[in-house]
């Protein structure tokens, strides 16, 4: 059985349709910020466990044979949004998690980290041996963790770090604050997208499923390939304005889409990964392009199943401050009714 950290959550939920799809036994342990509705539909497939990382119960792993460990505060908004959970959460929760893992004699572990760690470079390809420069706490947080993992790796322990880069394409838990997504949806609603700073920021891109895929290959792998092993997930590299004029165009044969660009302060986020290395240690390449994923967005949109864009559970940061919100009223007022 695999363990999986945060499988209520965007990438959680197509990694554990694979896994499902391959036979494999699964339980789900998350705080459930977004509910469990995405796993609605292999809800009675699995198992699943409500709980926090900061708070892990080692009993989650019995009879576990690997984890793959995508729970945590997921992006630069939320992780701002409240420093000391974010670190509490990515860091100290993957050492909880993974402290745990070592005690069980659970070898396989995968950490869902990011490409950000790596900084900002407005020319040429970062790689998994450039030295990291982390912007925001979101990146150091993931860093911290992924140092603490490498120090843990041996014989008995075989972690997995992969950055993964801007994530795009659909998922049960589906979120709109992603470039891709946004753009498709913006064209959907609006017919509009809109780009900001002139739009000559460089991003790298993968899709959900290319991802998924990445953490269960990683975990079949043999163990001296990959122990301690760090490794980009990126189809492509892009910069952000050739982006939107990538959707309008795939868009173009279905529906009419404008491209403003605003000009101001510069954006100063911008960089672009290698990913040469899974290919030549483990033999793998995204393969899912974003003609392929924007057109299935497109093609759910046009089933009117997610009118309702506009609730705050699809942005991460939103939803959060939100829940937040909510939880200081609710001190205050005691029982709603």
């Amino acid at each position: 059985m695999i363990l999986v950290t945060g499988g209520a959550g965007y990438l959680g939920c197509v990694l554990i349709e694979q896994l499902l799809k391959q036979g494999k036994k699964v339980r789900v342990y998350d705080k459930l910020y977004f509910d469990s509705m995405g796993l609605d539909k292999f809800k009675n497939k699995i198992e699943l466990v409500q709980g926090d990382v900061r708070d892990f119960d080692e009993r989650v792993l019995d009879g576990i044979q690997a984890v793959a460990h995508l729970g945590s505060l997921s992006n630069d908004p939320t992780a701002e949004f409240d420093p000391q959970a974010n670190t509490a959460i990515n860091y100290q929760g993957t050492l909880n998690l993974a402290c745990a893992c070592k005690k069980k004699r659970i070898k396989k572990f995968t950490f869902a980290s990011t490409c950000a760690i790596t900084g900002f470079h407005p020319v040429g390809f970062v790689t998994e041996d450039t030295e990291p420069n982390p912007q925001s706490e979101y990146a150091l947080s993931k860093l911290k963790a992924e140092q603490v993992l490498q120090k843990m790796a041996d014989e008995n322990f075989c972690p997995v770090i992969l950055r993964q880069a801007t994530l795009y394409g659909f998922s049960s838990r589906m979120r709109w604050d992603l470039v891709i997504n946004t753009f498709v949806k913006d064209a959907f609603y609006k017919g509009r997208l809109n780009v900001f700073h002139g739009g000559d920021m460089w991003r790298p891109l993968v899709s959900v499923q290319d991802t998924a895929l990445a953490h269960i290959l990683c975990l079949q792998a043999p163990e001296e390939k990959v122990r301690g092993e760090i490794f980009h997930i990126v189809f492509k590299n892009f910069r952000i304005l050739e982006l939107a004029h990538r959707v309008k165009e795939i868009l173009r044969p279905y529906l009419p889409v404008e491209v403003d660009v605003v000009f101001g302060a510069t954006e100063y986020r911008s960089y672009s990964v290698a990913g040469e290395k899974i290919d030549t240690v483990l033999g793998f390449k995204p393969s899912i392009d974003i003609k392929e994923a924007v057109l299935e967005i497109y093609q759910i949109l046009t089933k009117g199943e997610y009118a309702d864009f506009n609730n705050p559970k699809y942005y991460n940061i939103q939803w959060m401050r939100l829940l937040s919100e909510m939880e200081k009223r609710l001190e205050k007022i005691g029982k709603v009714l």
